[in-house]
């Protein structure tokens, strides 16, 4: 049996021809997104967009929040893929954080119609201040910090993880509310962690 006949190589090409459809899916939902507004998009256009039946579409995103689900993940991924390539996963508590929310900076700054169309339509379609994936990230940069006695031993990182987030989606959300952008989105969110992180009360 040849490698290319093998049951894994196979499998492997079945596995990427599955993430090459869901990329094509999702490209195309975010598309739509951006040129016709979230509300006005339909499952139905994302599978003409995509050139696929519309079954192929609810195999991959069973509900249209489900992009939105994706496009968060893709974010969160990109930055912390910049975290690891710095080697600073073990570093101190704000160079992690503010090496993070660079990267998601960068992303909403290079792609802000994305972002607007997105970010806009998972404020209003999802909770996104409830408990989102992005605080149990943060959530989780805390826990370490806190075993390394960085952070105090009676705070709850699990409550930090949420402040974090929120805050971080607060600000997104002021600097999609206007155009031009109202404010240096990095900028905002760096200060966010230094004043999250040293309070707002004298000593």
């Amino acid at each position: 049996m040849t490698a290319e006949a093998s049951p894994r190589a196979t499998g492997d090409r079945r596995t990427r021809q599955r993430q090459e459809r869901r990329d094509r899916l999702f490209h195309a939902a975010v598309e739509l997104f951006v040129e016709r507004g979230y509300d006005n998009t339909t499952m139905d256009d994302i599978a003409e967009r995509a050139d696929t039946a519309r079954a192929t579409v609810f195999n991959h995103f069973q509900r249209k929040t489900a992009f939105l689900d994706e496009w968060s993940l893709r974010r969160r991924e990109r930055a912390m893929t910049a975290v690891r390539a710095e080697n600073l996963e073990n570093q101190p508590l704000r160079n992690v954080l503010d090496r993070y929310l660079t990267e998601l900076a960068r992303n909403s700054v290079d792609a802000r119609t994305e972002t607007l169309a997105c970010m806009s339509a998972a404020i209003h379609s999802t909770n996104v201040f409830g408990n989102p994936e992005l605080a149990h990230q943060f959530g989780a940069f805390v826990e370490r910090a806190q075993a390394t006695g960085e952070i105090r031993a009676d705070i709850d990182p699990r409550q930090a993880g949420l402040l974090l987030a929120t805050s971080y989606f607060a600000t997104l959300s002021a600097w999609i509310s206007s155009e031009p952008a109202p404010f240096d989105l990095q900028e905002h969110l760096l200060a966010m962690v230094e004043m999250i992180l040293h309070g707002i009360a004298n000593a």
